[in-house]
């Protein structure tokens, strides 16, 4: 049976979350929880059948507020929906070794104080198939990415899914530290994530060049739209990640727009659209550290490991660019320009630059890459609003 937990202030929250069992239901009424201790969910292990839910009655009147944290710790099928963080210096949500957590339709709009923070972490040993969804994250000044997932040390976590999430006014711009999602860190960048990005709109997210930052191996960045923003996605770290069917728009005046940069192997680009950007729509960059051809070379060092590494075996295929300031764009860096990579099929129309720019002779197999008329060009459908789905899902 079913227990409900009707909480009307910060202290009913925290004795409710600490009474609660799987398959609970804890339901937040309408104001400002503020605490400056954490709100802590311990060992609470359920099942699809058995979700312990934290839900406000009515969708973003259930303020968390102060410097206080929703921290989920080696659990299991725990949902955090509906609720309006308005946290100060600190995360709003951290899954730290916890699984099939689900937050959703939250509104993430921190107090900015000017320190480092991100908003929703996930971390510790043994996390993955989390589900992150139908949330809106921002504005944010303060330095931090927005969604970061650093795992334990060694390994990332596994098969969460980031979706319909709407990211927004970030910055303003500083050198590093103010993405909108990291996927891993340097020392964890060898590790297989498997994690997928997707059905996301990003608008002027200008905090910092990367607008994702993918520092791991094998996961999977789709469907998104990217409106005015001023960065790239960019492969930094780790191999295998796919990359297809995003598009990003640009106003053609706002500096520093782009596309894709990438670094590291076998790294997959197809079938997105990129129209009136200023900085390189797509980026197979040079590096200055060459991991091997199979990219997993012996003991690197923690110094080799945050190094731009060599691209091996890009395969950049029927992508659309119009109206860029830059197309497609290859090995910038120094001295190892890419190898084994694969150009194909792309098309690039509407202004006067060379379809591919080489800064140095590269071996890549360049196959059907075409200017072509504007007119030629469909832009596909992109995602203007995250409203998907019932209020109640």
């Amino acid at each position: 049976m079913t227990t409900i937990y009707w909480v009307s202030s910060s202290d009913e929250l925290a004795a409710a979350i600490g009474r609660a069992e799987p398959g609970s239901s804890i339901l937040l009424a309408d104001g400002v929880y503020e605490r400056n201790e954490d709100y802590i969910i311990e060992g609470k292990v359920g099942s699809d059948t058995a979700i312990l839910s934290i839900r406000a009655v009515n969708k973003g009147k259930a303020t968390i507020a102060g410097e206080s944290s929703i921290r989920i710790l080696n659990s299991a099928y725990v949902e955090v929906w509906g609720l309006h963080f308005q946290v100060e210096q600190r995360e709003s949500i951290i899954l730290d070794g916890s699984r099939h957590v689900r937050i959703a339709r939250n509104r993430f709009e921190p107090r900015q104080v000017g320190a480092e923070y991100s908003l929703l972490s996930v971390l510790g040993s043994g996390s993955g198939w989390n589900r992150i969804e139908r949330n809106e994250f921002g504005p944010k000044a303060d330095l931090g990415p927005l969604v970061v997932f650093d795992g334990d040390g060694e390994q990332i976590s596994q098969h969460d899914v980031i979706e319909y999430n709407y990211f927004h006014h970030i910055g303003p711009r500083v050198v590093n530290g103010l993405e909108a999602i990291r996927l891993g860190l340097s020392g964890i960048s060898l590790s297989n994530g498997y994690i997928t990005i997707q059905h996301n709109l990003f608008e002027n997210c200008d905090g910092e060049p990367e607008i994702i930052s993918v520092k791991s191996c094998y996961n999977t960045v789709r469907y998104n739209t990217f409106l005015n923003s001023a960065g790239q996605v960019t492969a930094r770290h780790g191999h295998g990640n796919r990359f297809h069917n995003n598009a990003f728009i640009g106003d053609g005046v706002k500096e520093e727009m782009g596309g894709f940069r990438i670094y590291g192997n076998d790294h997959h680009i197809f079938d997105n659209y990129m129209e009136n950007l200023t900085l390189d729509a797509l980026l197979i960059d040079g590096g200055n550290y060459d991991g091997g051809s199979d990219g997993y070379p012996e003991a690197p060092t923690q110094e080799e490991l945050r190094k731009h590494w060599r691209v091996y075996r890009a395969s950049v295929v029927n992508n659309t660019i119009v109206n860029c300031r830059h197309g497609i764009t290859l090995g910038k860096r120094i001295p190892y320009a890419p190898e084994q990579c694969v150009i194909a099929y792309n098309r690039i129309c509407g202004k006067e630059q060379p379809a591919i720019y080489e800064y140095r002779p590269s071996p890549a197999v360049c196959i059907n890459n075409h200017k072509a008329d504007v007119a030629d060009i469909r832009c596909p459908a992109i995602l203007t609003r995250i409203d998907v789905g019932p209020d109640s899902d």
